[in-house]
């Protein structure tokens, strides 16, 4: 019997892996490598090459949980031999100085996280940050260093790395089915393998509660998201590098979208350097069953947001030559707080519910909370 099974190995679970690692636990992680999106059986929202890091939150405790994981960055970039961060800091926009609708609670965050936030009025936007167009609407709130990017696939790795490298073990295998019983849990897979052990993480983001992975319901909704990539030359994304362009959060005032987000030019495994931009929009669907969701991830889209999405890069960035823009779906988990729920769903069993867009940056904090609920 293990002494610890972790299904799913996102942000969250890796991070779990590594801290259960640390405390010599062993744990034996479950979950399967990324497949293709036309026919894939899960699919996760890290399969990508940029998610914003910062200390913004939407409260206190959120922002503890980034800055803890963002200062634990290096260490297991340098433990892992694998390179995932870029600390550009991140920029956020709104109409109105006081209407920035991540961080409400500014003065509280900044008190206790120890920094201060850098302000910007419409003027100075461009002169600071010449990437932008001259004009803007927008007042700007500046997180410096060590705020920034991650690669969340590499992050990931990273975190796997350094779990293995201390006795975890890797399974590449779905689970289908998990049966809590007073003394164990059993967990089956799809190919119909079964393994016991005396704890359970469950951390497989939209797939914990859809199929019927969590011991008893916790209310959270499934959010399907489009982003756009929009691919700019090697040249364009050496200059935006070389400024350095922050990562950014808009408080855009549209009809279609709102709270966008974008990330600098990466590298993606094409070859070609994209800036990526996501954002809510009053046209996301949500999703009850795997089929649906399944349907989604291959081949979801809506015109009407990505052009929004579009719309906005072009206002952002007046002066880039773009070379090409394409959409692609994505899915959240939402909880009715906003804040992630780590629930005992059982005395053996204890879970992740609801990122809610924003924990991948703090994996490797909420998976050490995790691990901690269990052994503390």
């Amino acid at each position: 019997m293990e002494q610890l099974i972790i299904i799913g190995a996102g942000p969250v679970g890796s991070g779990a892996a590594r801290h259960a690692a640390l405390r010599q636990l062993n744990p034996l992680i479950i979950a399967p490598a990324e497949g293709e999106r036309a026919t894939h059986t899960v699919w996760s929202s890290h399969y990508d090459q940029g998610r914003l890091t910062h200390r913004s939150a939407r409260n206190v405790p959120l922002a503890r949980y980034a800055l803890e994981a963002i200062t634990n960055y290096r260490a297991i970039e340098a433990e892992s031999g694998i390179d995932f961060y870029t600390p550009c800091g991140t920029l956020s926009l709104s109409p109105e100085p006081s209407g920035f609708s991540y961080t409400q609670q500014r003065a509280d965050i900044e008190a206790a996280l120890g920094f201060t936030y850098v302000d910007y009025t419409p003027e100075q936007l461009q002169r600071h940050f010449p990437v932008l167009s001259a004009g803007l609407p927008y007042h700007g709130m500046y997180d410096a260093a060590p705020s920034g990017y991650i690669n969340p696939r590499r992050m990931v790795a990273a975190q796997l790395a350094c779990a293995t490298q201390r006795g975890a073990v890797h399974i590449d295998a779905v689970v289908s089915r998990l049966n809590a019983q007073p003394g164990y849990v059993e967990i089956t897979t799809t190919a119909g393998a079964t393994y016991r052990a005396k704890h359970v993480i469950v951390a497989a983001g939209a797939y914990s509660g859809i199929c019927g992975l969590l011991p008893r319901p916790e209310h959270h909704t499934i959010k399907g998201e489009i982003i756009t990539l929009a691919e700019v030359s090697a040249a364009t994304a050496q200059v935006c590098a070389a400024q350095p362009m922050p990562s950014m959060m808009v408080d855009c005032r549209g009809d279609i979208i709102e709270d966008a987000y974008l990330v600098p030019p990466v590298q993606y495994p094409d070859g070609k350097y994209y800036i990526k931009l996501g954002s809510n929009s009053n046209h996301d669907p949500f999703f009850d069953n795997t089929h649906d969701l399944r349907n989604w991830i291959a081949s979801g889209t809506y015109t009407a947001t990505h052009d929004a999405q579009v719309r906005l890069l072009k206002e952002l960035f007046a002066d880039i030559d773009w070379l090409s823009f394409h959409s692609l779906p994505c899915v959240i988990t939402r909880t009715p707080s906003k804040v992630p729920e780590m629930p005992r769903l059982h005395p053996r069993v204890t879970a992740l519910v609801g990122c809610n867009g924003s924990l991948a940056k703090s994996g490797d904090t909420i998976g050490r909370v995790l691990v901690e609920q269990i052994y503390a």
